[in-house]
This record gives C-alpha cells, structure tokens and sequence, in this order.
C-alpha cells in the first residue's frame, strides 16, 4: 500500500479536564454521567449529534436486562442510572410493548421487568438532558482519532470535528466507542473474533414501519402502536472495524430494506397501507473487539452464577446465539468484576461497554443494553474516583468504588 507522509502540526488543546469519555451510546453516556456526578469535571465526545448509539443511531428500540428473562428472576440485577432512564421515559409516555415474553412488573423503582421497548426520540431526550444536568461538556460530531500517550499511559486523546484536529487532555479516558479504539490505538492487546475462528452474533439493520388505517392485531416487535421498529436485513459476519468492509455491508443492507419490508406485507394483509418511517444513522454491528483486562470474564462464570469480590455490575441475560439457542441462567445473575475494566499494559484508562475482557458466552448474555449502562456506570464513577485520588485504574480501592455505586443506587453484585 503506498502512504503518504503527513507533515507535523502542533494541535491545539480544546479541553484539559479530569476525565475524557469517548462515545455517548448506553454504555458511555451511563459513564459520562456518573463520572460527572462524582464530581468529575467530564467530557463526552460522541461522533453523532445526539446520544443513545445502538438505542438510537442504530434503532435497536428495546432494552433488556433488567433482570432475568425467566425464573428465578426475583433480583433485579441492574438499577441506579439505567433504571432512572427508563422510568423517566415511562413518564412521558415512551415505553411500547417488548418483543420477548416476560413476567409483568409494575415498573417502578426497584419493580422493572426484564425489557422495555422505548421511543427512540424520547431515549435520545432523556439521555441528553440526564448528562446536562449532571454537568456533562457534551462534544457532539467529534470522531475519536488517535490517544494521546506518555510512555504507557493514555493521557487524552485527539478528536476530529468542525473546528479541526485538537487535543483534549484528561486524568483518565473512559474508552466506549464499543470497538475499543481507544485501547487498542493506545496498544493494549485485545482479541477478535474475524481472527479467533469463534462463533460470533449476525449484524443486521432495524428500520422502522409506520402504520396505515390498519395494523396487524398482535404486537409487532418493538410496538408503539401507530409503529413498530423491526428487525431488518441480516449482514454477512464482516470486522466492523474494516473501514471499507463496513462501508460494504451498510450498502448492501439498505438496499434489502424495501424487498425485506414487502416480504412482511406479503405475511400481513393489513399491512398494505404501511410504509417504511425511517432507517437507522447506522448498521447494527454487534461485536468487533475484546480488549484483554485483568481478568476475562468467561461462560462458566456466567453459568454458574459466580461471585467476584471486586463485582461492580450484574448481568441475568440469556446467552443468546453461542449453544444455538437461546440458553438461559439458572440463577439470578452473576457479578461482572472491575478487573475487567481495566486493560493490561496500559495506565489512564478505563474501557466500559461491549469491548470489556470477556470471552465470546459471557458476552453474549452481559451485551444488552441495560447491563451496558450499569458497567458504563461503574466505569464512569471508577474514573471519578481515579482522577480525584489521582491514582491509575489497576491501583484503585475497589471496595470504595462499590461502596459509591452502592450508594447511588448501582446494583454491585451479590459478592459478600
């Protein structure tokens, strides 16, 4: 390949602050605003103008996680900022019905039921205005480029927007951007599954129905009655992180839309008046990177329901894909520790979201949304609490960590 050599240029720096958080999707905008609760002055940088990553910009409109599908179910294994955000999209009227079959609750706090379909605008009103109550300096259309390194530490990172290429500088960086650029970029190791030979989860393209005179009488996937989001065209297993790839197969999804829509109609008389209300900012890639942490969290963990001291989170979600079926827990959860969130080799930074060091089971089930923004959660006060006692990640007093997320309202795992 031939290259070319860019000149040197002195960058300026747009924010020198205690924490960086790159990607305003469940996981990094759960971060974002606790970091910023803790005290931290924080920085969210998201490559679109409005938050919510695969809830949104990806129209993926249901959540789960918020306890087990099926019994026994009775802890519910994610709360604190996650729950605050559904509930207030319950108050103005923004939760349809959810494709899965569910025990009912009354959804109140600590009362949540597994999954909630929700509106996407009200998602992306709700997330916004959660973060600039908190504080949060929200950095819209800037896209994550390169970290900014001191020997094997991250030291910030440098952006690319409208005002052109700048440096922000932070305490600690809270990688979200779901691939793990940050990490991987800064040089922590990291495993994928194109490379492993595993078993990995189809990317696909949601769209969105919007109803005639007629509906069909049952519900139809995420339903919020005069619409339904839907499941659309599959893609082929590409690495989303292949920039040409990705282009590819965003391509080639859309162009299905339409003839995957009429084979709906064709499935749903009353559906001929209906039409196709929008498609998604983007293709819905599931998974692309593992940054290796401390620890990997692994399927045995997941199935057999074990204990971490330095638990910060839960997960109760079904492995979804990897047995062929989907294989729920036989217990209430199981505890997803902080050493996971914490890459090896590097200092200053923290990874949250679906990057986490996990093998391909356990993330299969820990990959939903709910228990994204419960890790985004402990990530984003982890960070907080790094940049206040200016330690790293690696050496951080965990059980004062737990402590705060349990004293926010976090569920922490049920680790004695």
């Amino acid at each position: 390949m031939e290259t070319y050599k860019e000149p040197a240029r002195e960058i300026p720096i747009a924010r020198d602050t205690d924490v960086v958080v790159i990607g305003g999707g469940p996981a990094g905008l759960a971060a974002a605003i606790a970091s910023a609760r803790n005290g931290a002055r924080t920085t969210l940088v998201e490559r679109y103008g409005f938050l919510g990553g695969m809830a949104t910009a990806g129209l993926m409109a249901n959540l789960n996680g918020f306890r087990n599908q099926v019994e026994p179910d009775a802890t519910q294994t994610v709360r604190g900022i996650a729950e605050e955000l559904v509930l207030e999209i319950k108050k103005l009227g923004g939760i349809g019905k959810s494709p899965y079959p569910q025990k009912d609750y009354p959804g109140e706090p600590g009362k949540m039921a597994y999954s909630y379909a929700i509106d996407t605008e009200m998602f992306k009103y709700v997330a916004l205005k959660m973060c600039s109550d908190a504080g949060v300096d929200i950095m819209f259309q800037a896209w994550f480029s390169l970290p900014v390194m001191e020997g094997n530490r991250v030291r910030g990172v440098i952006v690319e927007d409208k005002s052109g290429r700048r440096a922000l500088l932070a305490r600690i960086v809270v990688d979200a951007s779901g691939d793990g650029d940050v990490a991987a970029r800064a040089g922590a190791p990291f495993w994928h599954t194109m490379e492993a030979g595993e078993p990995r989860l189809a990317n696909s393209l949601m769209y969105r129905i919007r109803f005639g005179d007629k509906r069909p009488s049952a519900p139809m996937a995420m339903d919020m009655g005069t619409d339904a989001v839907v499941w659309g065209p599959s893609s082929p297993l590409i690495d989303g992180t292949d920039a040409d790839a990705l282009s590819r197969e965003e391509i080639a999804a859309r162009l299905k839309v339409y003839a995957d829509f009429a084979e709906k109609q064709s499935g749903h008389p009353e559906m001929a008046d209906a039409r196709v209300a929008e498609t998604p900012v983007m293709l819905g890639i599931r998974q692309t990177r593992f940054i290796e942490g401390e620890y990997q969290i692994t399927g045995d963990d997941a199935i057999e329901g074990r204990r971490m001291k330095d638990s910060v989170a839960m997960s109760s979600c079904p492995i979804i894909s990897y047995y062929g079926y989907r294989r729920y827990l036989t217990h209430e959860g199981y505890d997803i520790p902080y050493r996971c969130l914490v890459p090896k080799k590097i200092d200053g930074l923290l990874v949250a979201g679906r990057c986490i060091s996990s093998d391909q089971r356990a993330y299969e089930s820990h990959r939903a949304m709910l228990p994204m923004m419960a890790i985004g959660q402990a990530a984003g006060t982890a960070a907080a609490l790094c940049a206040a006692g200016n330690v790293q990640p690696r050496s951080l007093d965990v059980e004062s960590l737990r402590k705060t997320l349990a004293g926010q309202g976090a569920v922490i795992g049920l680790a004695k």
